[in-house]
């Protein structure tokens, strides 16, 4: 019986690692959204969430090359075109011909993009630290080190 009980105990492993794997990756999303939904919803009479993102990443290098832009923010080059567009419209960006290539184009903060920009981003940083209060300092830090370790592990190249 003791060998029949061990084996079914350890047929059992196998099924719990992904159902440990698939748990851990659903609260991943649903902490990603529950976020990303309270910053939407805080942020949404002053800016969008892609056009927050957009004069973050410019106020951070500004002049970057639409490619670039697009690597870096994570999406299409078809959906930051528009994005772009729509803030160039809105007086935030302008975009200029790169002077070493002339078939590239940068996306630079205006005036009165760059203003937005600094205001958004500390109300931004407030926010964020509310929506993680509910951990301490040292679980922040661990969760930190924990999400590096995992981006780390899965930015390597891997095998075939």
């Amino acid at each position: 019986m003791r060998t029949v009980a061990g084996s079914a105990r350890r047929s059992e492993e196998p099924r719990r690692a992904p159902n440990l794997d698939l748990s851990l990756w659903v609260r991943l999303l649903e902490s990603k959204n529950l976020m990303l939904g309270e910053i939407r919803r805080r942020i949404g009479d002053t800016s969008t969430l892609p056009r927050f993102d957009l004069l973050a990443n410019l106020l951070r290098e500004d002049g970057q090359t639409l490619a670039g832009l697009s690597r870096r923010m994570l999406v299409t080059a078809g959906n930051l075109t528009g994005l772009v567009d729509r803030a160039e419209r809105d007086g935030v960006v302008v975009r200029r011909p790169d002077p070493a290539d002339r078939r590239l184009s940068r996306v630079y903060l205006t005036p009165k993009g760059q203003r937005l920009a600094e205001e958004l981003l500390p109300a931004h940083a407030k926010l964020v630290s509310e929506l993680l209060s509910g951990l301490d300092v040292a679980e922040r830090r661990e969760l930190r080190r924990l999400l590096g370790k995992l981006r780390d592990s899965l930015d390597r190249p891997r095998r075939p």
